[in-house]
Order: structure tokens, then sequence, then C-alpha cells
């Protein structure tokens, strides 16, 4: 579900880009950025009975120039279950972002870093260090605000019920920048 709305969010942007254009600066500026997002997790692994899940995270950064930035965050990668055990993972993530403007509103994005990926599995915690990478596209309503809608991959750790497995999160989120 939060496929379609990330698609229907990214394709009415796409519309309401050309009025808007005549209107918004381009954002070149370097200065400090946070958001908050929604979004679902989808997991790859084997025999899960919930393999959805709503989700939320909060992020924060710093825009070294138009196209190179670092940011920080916490997610929030929610619940999986398989018979016997139920896994409840969250995250703390570093990550260089690479932006690509396509237009004054629009910019294509990529994220690497790393992540710290803490796992709770039936009250015993497990917890591994281990890349992240995602892509995205953002959509800036004005100078301030701005919408981004993301597919991002975390690494859940393994433990004594599942080998490590990859957890893909699909967000919508609001980025308000302060420059």
């Amino acid at each position: 579900m939060y496929k379609k709305i990330l698609l229907s969010t990214i394709a009415l942007a796409a519309l309401l880009a050309g009025p808007a254009g005549a209107q918004t600066a381009q954002t070149g500026d370097r200065g400090f950025y946070g958001g908050f997002g929604l979004g679902s997790t989808d997991s790859d692994l084997t025999g899960a009975i919930d393999k959805r899940d709503t989700v939320w995270k909060a992020f924060g950064g710093y825009q070294l120039n138009r196209y190179l930035g670092v940011e920080a965050g916490y997610i929030d990668l929610g619940n999986t279950a398989i018979p016997g055990a139920t896994f409840s993972s969250k995250a703390l993530t570093a990550a260089a972002v690479g932006s690509l403007p396509l237009n004054p509103q629009f910019a294509l994005f990529g994220k690497l870093g790393l992540a710290q990926v803490e796992t709770d599995v039936n009250g015993r915690t497990d917890n591994n260090f281990d890349p992240t990478y995602g892509i995205g596209l953002r959509y800036d309503f004005t100078r301030q605000i701005g919408l981004r809608g993301e597919w991002e991959r975390f690494r859940v750790s393994g433990n004594p019920f599942a080998a490590k497995s990859d957890t893909d999160l699909y967000s919508v989120s609001l980025q308000y920048r302060f420059y």
C-alpha cells in the first residue's frame, strides 16, 4: 500500500512541478536540514508471518553543497514474526547523500552509509553494524520545505532463529531546511 502512496505522491509532485518552477529558487546553499517520515518495511526473512509493517523515521543532516550532504537518522524498522519468534528492529544511520538536481524543484538522490541495527527477538537483543544504501526523489515546495520518497535497504542481524536478512524500507518524508 505504501508503494502505491509513494508512487502517487511522486506522480502528483511531477504534475505540479511546471507551474511551481517559476516561483521556487534552486537551493544550492549549504546548511542544516531535518525531517520526519512514515513508511512500510518488507523483510526477506524466510517463513515470516508479517512481512509488512508501518514504520517511522527521523533524520537530520548538513548540505555541503547542492550535490553532496551528510545525514544521520533513527528508524523504527517495525516487527516481523516467524513461528516461535517475534523480531522488533530499529536502526541508527549515518550516510553520505549525493543529489542530482533535475530542475529547480526535483532532485534524485542516493545514500550510502552505515547502520547499527538492533533487533529484539523474544527479549534477546542482537546488534549488527552493516552498510546501508538507498535511492529517492525529492520535490521542493518552497526553499525550506520538501517532500522525499525513498527506498532504503538494511541488514537485520542473525540470531538463533534465523540468519541475516535484508529489510527494505519504502518511505515518504517531509524535509525542512534551516538555510
